[in-house]
């Protein structure tokens, strides 16, 4: 197992973030993988950020009237789904504010349409399908905050987090 060595100011992150995990479980949260030794082909929960959204209120005005009627979710990069399961559930967040969640129907495939992305100023570089009729916006909104609180540990706001089931669980149970 190769060693990395990181700066003073990283660990004390990762040793607020810890609540008694290990820093690399840590780390392999914050990048979307299991901590625990799981079946990689198995769908999941993603915590998903949005940047083409001014705020929360936008981006659940979107799911309700776009996502909810076709399933096309347009992406910016394929980067942060590359890793996500078919048939995983994503929930979604702009400003650290949770609204929603679909099931997605299969992984990132190539753009077909004529939008540019904000985020990068080109073409969208992929999309993502999911099932309209799974496309649900939260009656109560969860701040990180109080997820946070609920879960026992940190949410990232920056990139896609893999939650466990629990998490989901405690998250759909207190927004629905």
């Amino acid at each position: 197992m190769p060693t990395i060595h990181i700066d003073e100011q990283v660990m004390v992150e990762l040793k607020r973030r810890a609540n008694g995990r290990t820093s690399n479980d840590v780390i392999r949260g914050l990048l979307g993988l299991s901590v625990d030794e799981e079946k990689v082909a198995e769908p999941g929960v993603y915590l998903v950020p949005h940047g083409e959204f001014y705020d929360a209120d936008d981006l659940a005005q979107w799911l309700s009237d776009e996502l909810a009627k076709d399933g096309i979710y347009a992406v910016a990069t394929q980067y942060y789904w590359r890793n996500v399961i078919p048939g995983s559930t994503c929930i979604f967040q702009k400003k650290k504010t949770i609204v929603g969640e679909g099931k997605m129907l299969g992984g990132v495939e190539s753009y077909s349409g004529i939008e540019i992305s904000p985020q990068t100023g080109r073409l969208y570089a992929g999309e993502v399908h999911f099932d309209p009729a799974s496309i649900q916006v939260y009656k109560k909104p969860l701040s990180f905050i109080e997820a946070e609180k609920l879960l026992g540990h940190g949410l990232t706001f920056r990139g896609m987090q893999k939650l466990t089931l629990r998490d989901y669980e405690t998250i759909h149970k207190v927004s629905c």
